[in-house]
């Protein structure tokens, strides 16, 4: 076993590992010293130069995450041409401050995910606490990862030196590493409120809600109108696109929290806010999509043989039997429109 090295730090006696940063020692010894830019998963590169820090006998300051502990070292954090050079260095990073304090990538992305934080769990091996960060703002990295847009990638500042990272990629591999090692992320739930909610709708909104809101201790219950599960995600988007088996598992991920879900009810028919109220839930959640497709008002558009591609693609998805003829035309170019040409060329 190494022996340790001794210093002190603001006139306190300490025993460290050899290869110890002085900022680690002083960490151990109970002592702050305040940095921007260090975080224990990255390689410390000192670039802030906040965590500077006084050693007798040197005449420049030293950066505390760089410079590794010695013999004998006397070291202050504290001292008056400490505290002026963190003043020096916090106005030079203030004047040329911009207030973009999160990365594009970040802000870009609709559920806010941190991308920065779980890419670098990522890269340092850290997989179910990367998984862990991603699900505190998206709880279905599986099917996320699959039909993401990822506009992220688009902002990502890495394709001002070669392309863009792959976070789309990278959040379906934690998602099917988790499925594939047989590694759960264990959910800890809190004590039960006592309250209970309601959710109509077990699309992607729903889920998530019943998702966040059982980690709050609530009991859930999701009411959907549809057999499954699921929303756009089982009947707007393609199996080829989204397998129905993947779906499957990150649904059954969110359910075995213990969320109980009703199927083929419908709200306005089954029950209504009023009743579910009176049945004793302090709050109903309303996520009933989307599933309105929109008209293009033109003449013809009503014909036999004219299918609104969001219908046409839920009918499919059903099993339904749909007459096509031997040529389609697909009127637009967006998702839905892509995701129709596919499907008739596979009918």
């Amino acid at each position: 076993m190494s022996k340790k090295i001794q210093l002190h730090i603001n006139g306190k006696e300490i025993a460290v590992e050899p290869g110890t940063t002085i900022l680690k020692a002083a960490e151990e010894a109970g002592i702050t010293i305040p940095t921007f830019c260090f975080q224990e998963h990255l390689k410390p590169l000192g670039r802030c130069r906040i965590c500077v820090v006084e050693i007798d006998g040197k005449d420049r300051l030293a950066i505390s995450c760089i410079n590794k502990v010695k013999e004998g070292m006397v070291v202050h954090t504290n001292s008056e041409r400490v505290r002026q050079a963190r003043r020096n260095r916090l106005e030079l990073i203030l004047s040329k401050h911009y207030g973009d304090c999160v990365a594009p990538c970040h802000l870009t992305c609709p559920a806010n995910v941190d991308i920065q934080g779980y890419l670098a769990l990522l890269a340092n091996g850290q997989y179910l606490e990367a998984l862990r960060l991603v699900k505190e703002r998206c709880p279905m990295p599986l099917v996320i990862g699959r039909v993401c847009p990822h506009p992220c990638e688009t902002e990502c500042r890495r394709q001002c030196v070669d392309e863009p990272v792959c976070i789309n990629f990278s959040k379906r591999f934690l998602g099917d590493y988790e499925r594939n090692n047989y590694k759960k992320l264990i959910v800890c739930l809190p004590e039960p409120s006592g309250y209970r909610v309601a959710v109509v709708g077990g699309g992607p909104a729903g889920l998530s809600a019943a998702y966040y809101l059982r980690q709050m201790g609530h009991e859930v219950t999701i009411f959907e109108a549809m057999p499954e599960l699921g929303g756009q995600l089982r009947y707007g988007i393609p199996t080829y696109r989204l397998p129905n088996h993947i779906l499957d598992l990150e649904i059954e991920s969110i359910l075995q929290l213990g969320i109980e879900a009703k199927t083929n009810i419908i709200m306005g028919k089954d029950f209504t806010c009023e009743s579910l109220l009176a049945d004793g839930y302090g709050a109903v959640f309303l996520g009933i999509g989307c599933w309105g497709a929109r008209k293009m008002r033109v003449p013809g558009e009503d014909l036999n043989g004219v299918l609104e591609g969001t219908t046409f693609l839920t009918d499919v998805s059903r099993g339904k039997k749909v007459e096509l003829g031997n040529k389609v035309i697909v009127i637009g170019g967006g998702n839905t429109a892509i995701d129709a040409a596919r499907t008739a060329i596979r009918l």
